[in-house]
């Protein structure tokens, strides 16, 4: 039994990724966080960004969600750019004494997000992790920005973040199934997932729920690292994480979606280290 299972795991990792369940199209890949998180590093303007993606062959991007104006010019550069953008994140206070609710712009941005292939993925802050004060008022919320994105067809999506009140994956699936609407899921953040909750096997986890993961992000990543920055994230090229293993996971399970490359913190030139990683991604395709 010992033997067959290792050799169903030896096989997993070295098969061809297979996505859209069972063929062999690759998921669309983007970046996000791009010159984030980096002391002394003035990121570049959008426009300048998209055009970097673009060349390196990345599929889109993904950015924060503009509460106002702002939101327009982003999705206009971005489509002069021929990109698009796969993941937008905000945040949620769901302390009870904040009277948490979605903001009235988050509710008026996610609407001008119709017909993009988009999932808005929601931080919940504003209480210690996993601290039951915070269902009531996070169930609503939820609630209320699935009702708007199922308007626009698009998806909201739990970030799991460390030191965030849906830090730990296992907990914001229970936050999931509360929550108990269509438009609601939860995202697969690599980085975060070692940070808090490393020790586990994500494997039967994913396949429990795969109907509810709408997001994906990876990186380079040393298992058992403290630190983000050459740490937890790093470029594809570096860190002894199996993430073709991961990949092969997912498309066993059928996840359809684009995989977002996190690089935030990243320290090396953005081109250099970009086009690192997108050397990766494609050997992964070719074998």
């Amino acid at each position: 039994m010992n033997t067959r299972i290792t050799l169903t795991a030896t096989l997993l990792a070295l098969a061809p990724l297979t996505f859209a369940g069972g063929g062999k199209t690759p998921p669309k890949f983007y970046a996000y966080c791009v010159e984030v998180g980096v002391p002394g590093l003035k990121a570049r303007p959008l426009a300048e960004q998209a055009k970097l993606l673009h060349e390196l062959g990345f599929d889109g991007t993904g950015l924060s969600l503009s509460l106002g104006d702002d939101l327009d010019a982003d999705l206009k550069f971005l489509d002069d750019a021929g990109l698009q953008v796969f993941m937008f994140w905000t945040s949620v206070n769901i302390n009870p004494a904040k009277a948490a609710s979605p903001d009235p712009r988050q509710m008026a941005a996610i609407r001008k997000l119709k017909g993009r292939p988009a999932t808005v993925c929601v931080l919940l802050g504003g209480l210690k992790p996993a601290d039951p004060g915070g269902m009531d008022p996070a169930v609503k919320a939820l609630r209320e920005l699935g009702d708007v994105a199922a308007e626009a067809g698009v998806r909201i999506s739990i970030y799991n973040h460390a030191n965030n009140w849906t830090e730990s994956l296992p907990f914001i699936i229970e936050v999931v199934k509360k929550a108990n609407h269509p438009r609601v899921g939860f995202n697969f953040n690599l980085c975060h997932w070692l940070k808090v909750d490393g020790d586990k096997d994500y494997a039967p986890l994913l396949r429990e729920h795969a109907a509810k993961i709408f997001c994906v992000t990876i990186n380079g990543a040393e298992t058992g690292a403290k630190t983000w920055t050459n740490g937890l994230i790093q470029p594809l090229d570096k860190g002894n994480f199996d993430n073709r293993k991961l990949l092969a996971t997912l498309g066993e399970i059928g996840y359809r979606g684009p995989v977002g490359l996190m690089c935030y913190g990243v320290p090396d030139d953005a081109r250099e280290h970009l086009a690192r990683s997108m050397k990766v991604w494609k050997s992964w395709q070719a074998k």
